[in-house]
């Protein structure tokens, strides 16, 4: 008695990556991060409270002005999005992590195997990062606006967003947190190492701007000021246009140009560097 084994051949199937798919797994690998939901969620509730204890403030400071003395000169609109302002070094070392945690750890070789492209996975990355900051920080903002307001006006000192100029600041807050992930993000895949690339971010918010400030005007002082990264938003994020700053629009388009440059930077050395 003979039995006969039937052999199958093997069949490969094949899986084309395509970006949509390369967007689900880093949309995946985002929410799996337990420090970077953390941080997402830190973010979120630092823009709101830090706005209404802005705004309580504020409210406290008018309402014991000297009325002789004139108007306070507090802006309503700054009080209730300081949370967002500070919740912008930590987007920032988001868009860090995002990348640079990955290059330490050694995961980024697994993505790179499974897309050898490697701008697919980069730019997945980027597209995933500036969706989730722009939903999450963007309710954030609003939710700190209305709150803060509304604490402003029990003795009618706040703002509607329908006034002039007040939706296009708020706007214009969220696209600042989202261009500087974005910026985290670019920096972080040049520098590949979380702490050089957190602090070379916070430099640049918090530390070079006040410097700028001491470059005497014979070397280009203003200009260099008017034209440096963060600075390029200072208008389009308020409703007083202050001096020495670039017009909401050209500030905005010059921003981006930053933004641009920096994932540009990132980009190449993706592509280029070994891992």
């Amino acid at each position: 008695m003979s039995a006969t084994v039937e052999v199958q051949q093997f069949r490969p199937v094949e899986h084309r990556v395509t970006f949509p798919g390369l967007v689900r797994s880093e949309w995946i690998k985002f929410w799996s991060v337990r420090s970077v939901v953390m941080t997402m969620a830190a973010s979120f509730l630092a823009t709101i409270g830090i706005g209404v204890a802005f705004s309580f403030a504020a409210r406290s400071i008018m309402s014991s002005a000297d009325p002789t003395q004139g108007p306070p000169g507090l802006d309503a609109l700054a009080a209730s999005t300081t949370g967002a302002q500070i919740a912008t070094l930590v987007v920032a070392s988001v868009g860090v992590i995002v990348i640079a945690g990955e290059f330490s750890t050694g995961m980024i070789r697994t993505s790179f195997v499974t897309a050898p492209g490697r701008l697919g996975v980069f730019f997945a990355k980027a597209l995933v990062l500036a969706v989730t900051v722009a939903v999450v920080l963007g309710v954030a903002v609003f939710v700190a606006f209305f709150l803060g307001q509304a604490i402003l006006n029990t003795r009618d000192f706040g703002i509607s967003i329908g006034d002039a100029g007040v939706l296009r600041a708020l706007l214009g807050t969220v696209a600042l947190l989202v261009g500087v992930a974005l910026a985290g993000l670019g920096l972080g895949a040049l520098m590949r190492n979380s702490a050089g690339a957190i602090c070379t971010v916070v430099a640049a918010i918090f530390v070079v701007p006040p410097l700028l400030q001491l470059v005497p005007d014979s070397w280009g002082g203003d200009t260099i000021n008017e034209y440096f990264f963060t600075n390029t938003t200072n208008n389009l994020v308020s409703v007083s246009d202050a001096p020495g700053f670039l017009p909401p629009g050209a500030g905005l388009a010059v921003f981006a140009l930053w933004v641009a440059v920096l994932l540009g930077v990132g980009a190449l050395s993706v592509k280029t560097r070994d891992v």
